[in-house]
């Protein structure tokens, strides 16, 4: 069951995109839900690139057992601010890599923290349509 600061932004964000203002500002909400962080944290997800957009964009299914599921997930690309790992191939990343990490959007993802190396991502076939 959603609760009910969460069912309120979606019933905000429905109201929103039938205005005519079609942008809202959403108030920020505090939680017990937080992004993922630490060492290892990534270790137990599946993780699919369903499709890329050249070299801007890419369609993820993130799939963690114990904290999150994202069915699509739109990852974007980026040079990446600290140091982490590539949930994809394991490789280390140094700040200032060219990296794809989940779109910024509310509420934040559980998993704003990934990061997948350019070059791993791009060695994924571009699909049409993504």
């Amino acid at each position: 069951m959603q609760a009910p600061f969460e069912a309120d932004r979606t019933w905000q964000s429905m109201i929103a995109l039938l205005s005519s203002e079609g942008e809202m500002r959403l108030p920020i909400v505090s939680s017990g839900v937080r992004p993922m962080y630490g060492e290892n944290c990534f270790s137990k997800c599946a993780i699919r690139v369903l499709g890329r957009n050249k070299q801007t964009s890419a369609t993820v299914v993130w799939s963690d057992p114990t904290s999150c599921f994202y069915g699509e997930q739109l990852w974007r690309r980026c040079i990446a601010k600290k140091a982490g790992v590539c949930v994809l191939s394991g490789q280390a990343i140094a700040t200032g890599d060219a990296v794809y990490r989940p779109r910024l959007a509310q509420p934040v993802p559980r998993n704003i923290e990934a990061m997948i190396l350019a070059t791993v991502m791009e060695t994924i076939p571009v699909e049409d349509g993504v």
